[in-house]
């Protein structure tokens, strides 16, 4: 449940400090407010790359996954070969477990 934010901190920045956080908070796909917010709360602040674009893959491969179900629900499709869909999901288990890795480096 999402805790109403009602109090405000006023912070002056120069141009440079404030793109540099701006930078950060891109970096870690976040808006600027979330970024200060959780560095300010000592949070780690995690940022992995290649992640997005296993993000991306993995989508796509639930998206071909749902239209599969919805034909076969529909009785269009009566047998589905899912070999491939189980390799792709392996490689990307592999890419994300080696993410996970270099991270607790």
């Amino acid at each position: 449940m999402k805790q109403k934010k009602d109090t405000r901190i006023t912070l002056r920045l120069t141009p440079e400090q404030y793109e540099s956080i701006e930078a950060r908070a891109n970096t870690a796909q976040m808006a600027v407010g979330t970024y200060v917010r959780a560095a300010a709360m000592r949070h780690k602040v995690t940022v992995v790359d290649g992640l997005p674009e296993i993000i991306r893959e993995l989508k796509g491969i639930g998206r071909n996954l749902n239209q599969l179900t919805v034909l076969a629900n529909m009785g269009r499709v009566a047998e589905v070969n899912l070999g491939d869909a189980t390799m792709a999901l392996a490689t990307l288990y592999n890419k994300v477990q080696g993410l996970a890795e270099q991270e607790q480096r």
